[in-house]
């Protein structure tokens, strides 16, 4: 691809274009667009109008831009977490009628040390929950984060663990050493636990789901208002539905841990 003045590829470029856009701006007029990619106003017109002739951008009345029915019919066709998603559905919904919280599924990405959210399902006027449906947190304020990366190998949790982690509430562990430590305990148990960590009145449940190798492939989580925990509602049904989808996406066994999974107490972050 033929690269600009700032060495940037075309591609590069449309990238900038297409994460310029989110939840809160789904429509962005071109000066907006010029402003977020930093890019000319005549490189930016170039390439959304191109964009939008081949149905990846589309605009509105008022002449802004906002992402196209071709992106997301090409995404729901031929991605393989779009599969993910819709076959962790089931056992969401599952564990959403049971517990009647907040519930999601997630993938983990070591390479920016973050999860991604597939999918959620809300309860209404319930806890605030940060996680969005594609956004990111970071791996060691999330249970779901630490679940996964909990199952992950030696030398990923290493790459992991001399990174900077940042606080987002006083309960946020940051020492390296204690969230090996902790990460060693969610493996043994086969879940995760936070408390207060990304918003101080919640505790977070995750168990981690398992593909083909046994290889560590999602979370799925529950949060809940810290003063209605009920970790003997929670663990139940929250194990099986990992239990469940690890076996629906090509899993051998059911590592959940070598000693009871409802044990849990102060020392769990």
């Amino acid at each position: 691809m033929a690269n600009s003045a700032s060495g940037e590829s075309v591609i590069e470029r449309v990238v900038k274009i297409m994460d310029a856009f989110s939840k809160g701006q789904p429509w962005l007029p071109l000066k907006e667009l010029v402003r977020i990619t930093g890019m000319s106003s005549s490189t930016v017109h170039r390439l959304a109008m191109d964009l939008a002739a081949n149905g990846l951008l589309e605009r509105n009345a008022a002449g802004e831009f906002g992402v196209g029915m071709k992106m997301w019919e090409l995404a729901s066709r031929s991605n393989p977490l779009e599969e993910f998603r819709r076959r962790g559905l089931p056992f969401l919904e599952g564990v959403h009628a049971a517990v009647r919280e907040h519930v999601a599924l997630s993938i983990p990405d070591v390479e920016t040390n973050s999860v991604l959210y597939l999918e959620r399902l809300d309860r209404h006027g319930s806890v605030m929950n940060l996680a969005e449906v594609a956004g990111r947190l970071d791996i060691h304020t999330t249970s779901s984060g630490m679940a996964m990366m909990a199952h992950m190998p030696g030398w990923i949790q290493d790459r992991f663990l001399a990174g900077k982690l940042q606080k987002t509430t006083p309960a946020t562990e940051t020492d390296p050493a204690r969230v090996r430590a902790n990460l060693a305990l969610i493996r043994e148990r086969g879940y995760a636990r936070l408390v207060g960590v990304l918003v101080e009145e919640n505790t977070a449940y995750s168990v981690p789901v398992f593909g083909q190798g046994q290889a560590v492939i999602g979370a799925i989580s529950v949060v809940v208002p810290s003063v209605d925990e009920d970790a003997g509602l929670i663990l139940p049904v929250l194990v099986a539905a990992g239990r469940g989808l690890s076996r629906t996406m090509g899993a051998e066994r059911r590592p959940y841990g070598s000693r009871p999974w409802l044990t849990h107490g102060n020392t769990d972050q």
